[in-house]
């Protein structure tokens, strides 16, 4: 028996949506943290490049995620930004 697998394709906006979330919860993390130990959250670079990776998977070409993965990456620095400003 063949069991057939169906992989849903998610928009660009939804894996946009689901990568904000995620990192606003600390799922995405490199590292860790000199002055704690803790996880150290993804620079934005790397997050926008994991949304790359996770839009190709979903088959979307480079022009088609490009504005949205440099938004992301701007998201991500303003927001690492506000949580820095806590700890000054």
């Amino acid at each position: 028996m063949i069991e057939t697998v169906t992989i849903k394709k998610l928009s660009i906006e939804e894996i946009y949506d689901k990568f904000i979330e995620r990192y606003e919860r600390g799922h995405f993390t490199e590292g860790v943290c000199e002055w704690n130990g803790d996880d150290a959250l993804m620079s934005p670079r790397s997050f926008a490049h994991a949304f790359k990776k996770e839009c190709e998977e979903h088959g979307h070409r480079y022009d088609q995620y490009k504005s949205m993965a440099d938004e992301i990456e701007e998201w991500c620095q303003l927001h690492i930004g506000h949580l820095e400003s806590k700890f000054v």
